[in-house]
């Protein structure tokens, strides 16, 4: 049983007992005194944590001089609130009263054993009205403990709720960022090479112009076609988003990269040597990557002939069944090296890109000026996003 209801049964079951001895004690006012230092007992045991032998004693001494001034049978009942091992508090009135009134009336044996028997049922009825308060306790604190249980569980519940919306919100909002980054990249790779050849061919026409307009106006329709051709790829692009999940061969895109380079080297005047030793035609490969390094080839020629005056160009792809290899390398002349590279990419945009996507696919680019400048990319070909 709880400290704090031991304390309350013991303290009421005491009051009761002292206003009955008020009327048969010899002397009342030493048996309230009694009751009232038991009653500072049972105070001092409810806030203790451990049982005090000395506490104990003083305790047996006083219930014994309680139930001698008393002088009726019930008072004998304090000595239930001995707290000792069951059963024992059920027989101990019992058997206290026996003793001392078999020692003083010896005499009267069977008035002593029917009021022993009565004290008797009363100490068992004591004790079965303390055991269905306990098993009541004992009901009313697991039901509590259960219900915060199931507070705590919706609490949890609700929270983490919440954070799936969150989760699903950023979820959403990453892929429309993505999105956009994709957009931007195939709009800037694609574009970006038509108008800066463009831009090229409408300066050779304008130089060409005095003297020989023929040709000054064939490098105009040549500029034309180039800016028409950037319009197609910037609705390309768009279009790519809807089909980033399928897959080409190795072959689409070697064939796209000539293309690309035979586009770039008629616009240009410069030459572009496309090298495929061992790899496999047939291996698969995501469209998405096809697309990205076609844009990344052009966005390297562009700035090997903007920024380093290059005028030839060799790209090297290489392939297995777990990667796929991109080298690109001119012989322009670039200030690019290992302390200015962070601060050159920081600042630019398309190498910036370039390696943001390669990353975001679990690959990586790397950039360096050996002999002209050199751009290396790969990229994982998982066998788990070939079987979606």
């Amino acid at each position: 049983m709880y400290k704090k209801e031991q304390f309350m049964q013991a303290a009421i079951l005491l009051l009761a007992l002292t206003f009955l001895s008020i009327f048969s004690a010899s002397f009342p006012y030493i048996c309230i005194l009694t009751a009232g230092i038991l009653l500072i007992l049972f105070a001092v045991r409810s806030l203790s944590h451990q049982e005090s032998k000395r506490l104990f004693i003083c305790q047996t001494i006083l219930s014994a001089a309680f139930s001698l001034l008393s002088g009726n049978t019930f008072s004998y009942l304090i000595f239930y609130e001995l707290r000792l091992k069951k059963p024992i508090p059920v027989i101990m009135p019992t058997t206290m009263f026996f003793v001392s009134n078999i020692i003083i009336y010896p005499d009267a044996l069977p008035s002593i054993l029917c009021r022993s028997l009565f004290l008797l049922c009363i100490s068992g009825l004591l004790y079965t009205g303390e055991h269905f308060i306990v098993r009541y306790l004992i009901i009313k604190s697991q039901m509590t403990y259960a219900i915060r249980i199931t507070a705590l569980r919706e609490l949890y519940e609700k929270k983490l709720n919440q954070e799936l919306t969150i989760k699903n919100y950023l979820a959403e909002k990453n892929a429309r960022l993505e999105e956009r980054e994709n957009i931007s990249r195939n709009i800037h790779n694609s574009v970006g090479h038509s108008i800066t050849a463009a831009i090229v061919t409408l300066d050779a026409a304008d130089l060409l112009f005095d003297t020989s307009p023929v040709q000054a106006r064939e490098k105009i329709r040549l500029a034309n076609e180039r800016i028409r051709s950037g319009l197609q790829s910037i609705r390309h692009a768009v279009r790519v988003l809807d089909k980033e999940n399928s897959f080409v061969c190795m072959e689409d895109l070697i064939c796209e990269l000539t293309t690309a380079a035979e586009s770039f080297m008629v616009d240009t005047d410069t030459e572009v040597y496309i090298l495929t030793p061992h790899i496999n035609s047939k291996a698969q490969l995501p469209y998405k990557y096809m697309i990205f390094l076609t844009g990344a080839m052009q966005e390297l020629f562009t700035n090997g002939l903007r920024h380093g005056n290059a005028d030839s160009f060799t790209v090297y792809l290489t392939g297995d069944s777990r990667h796929i290899k991109m080298r690109v390398s001119d012989n322009g002349f670039s200030d690019f090296s290992i302390t200015n590279q962070q601060d050159r990419i920081d600042k630019g945009f398309g190498l910036k890109k370039l390696i943001s996507y390669a990353k975001h696919c679990g690959g990586f680019a790397a950039f360096k000026n050996e002999n002209g400048f050199q751009a290396e990319i790969t990229l994982p070909l998982f066998q788990a996003e070939r079987e979606e």
